[in-house]
């Protein structure tokens, strides 16, 4: 997650399948599979990736990868005949690129859910490599599985209904530079996307927490702002499936944090785009820090937490209708 606020301006299979309900009682579907978590995370947060700064060799190590898995999974690419969305960094004036993928919707291929990560991070200083283990390569790592999980849905005939996005951004480090991009030039319409669901960390406890549900929880960021049915439908979900804390604690329009304008979903809402924000409450320790590795990811909650994202895209790609705008941010 970017650091300053970004204001106006600027190898298992399955082993069992739940039945998809297109309802509220949608049971959870828990296909994503938790070495595919670790298989990638070891990959994205690995010293080989030189901590994944814009416009370094680095991320072009992890664009590279991306790319592979994409392909090896079978998604199609989602900027025509590629993968990726090239675009010239706005301060530096270097190249950068998004990487977005797709599976197509099995009855409304014209209408999309978007799953959204950053994988950069802060890169090299001073001979130290920040790895960015949870920020964001937790997200990233999620999309690649939660990807994998919804190819093998798909091939039992049980796969989204709508197409569902996939777009590792660029640049979010340096001020949301990728999703800037993409929201400006995006590759489908925007008012044809039911929601943009952000994942930026979501593979750690915050060690402030000093709840009972510490090992079970998540924040939400969004939910409120755009649709009046996407916290409805969030909170049925929930009870039906993980049965996470879903903690609002950053979704207040008061929050001296503004978490709500720190990471890419900002860049949908601005133009009007549903979104859901999640996050784990990260904001000391290990933030920032060349100690964010992949030895400190809480892979239980990490686990639930993705597969809770994964029911929920697919309770948006399922459902009749796209989600409603009906709320002034």
């Amino acid at each position: 997650m970017s650091k300053y606020p970004i204001i106006l301006k600027t190898s298992f299979f399955l082993t069992f399948l739940s039945a998809i309900s297109l309802s509220f009682g949608q049971k959870s579907i828990d296909t994503v599979a938790l070495s595919d978590l670790q298989r990638h995370l070891s990959v994205i947060a690995s010293d080989a990736m030189e901590g994944r700064e814009t416009g370094t060799p680095g991320i072009e190590k992890a664009a590279v990868y991306l790319e592979t898995e994409f392909k090896r999974l079978g998604l199609s690419p989602g900027n025509g005949k590629k993968y990726r969305q090239e675009y010239r960094t706005p301060e530096e004036n270097l190249k950068a690129c998004n990487i977005v993928a797709q599976i197509e919707g099995s009855i409304f291929p014209n209408e999309y859910v978007v799953v959204s990560a950053h994988y950069d991070h802060l890169g090299v200083y001073n001979g130290v490599i920040y790895n960015g283990a949870d920020d964001d390569g937790s997200g990233t790592a999620a999309l690649l599985a939660m990807a994998e999980a919804l190819m093998r849905l798909k091939k039992l005939g049980k796969g989204p209904q709508r197409s569902v996005v996939f777009i590792a951004f660029s640049g979010e480090e340096k001020g949301l530079w990728g999703s800037s991009y993409f929201s400006d030039h995006p590759t489908i319409p925007l008012e044809k996307v039911s929601c943009d669901i952000n994942i930026d960390m979501i593979g750690r406890i915050d060690p402030d927490r000093r709840t009972a549900d510490t090992n079970h929880y998540v924040f939400i960021v969004g939910q409120s702002r755009l649709s009046s049915e996407t916290q409805r439908i969030l909170r049925a979900l929930n009870d039906n499936t993980q049965r996470l804390t879903l903690d609002e604690k950053f979704d207040h329009k008061k929050d001296p944090n503004r978490i709500y304008y720190r990471s890419d979903h900002y860049n949908f809402a601005k133009k009007g785009v549903p979104v859901v924000f999640f996050y784990d409450g990260m904001l000391g320790g290990d933030y920032h820090e060349p100690t964010d590795d992949i030895e400190l990811i809480d892979w239980e909650v990490y686990h639930k937490r993705t597969n809770f994202i994964l029911d929920f895209t697919m309770s948006l790609a399922n459902r009749e209708t796209l989600l409603k705008r009906d709320l002034a941010e």
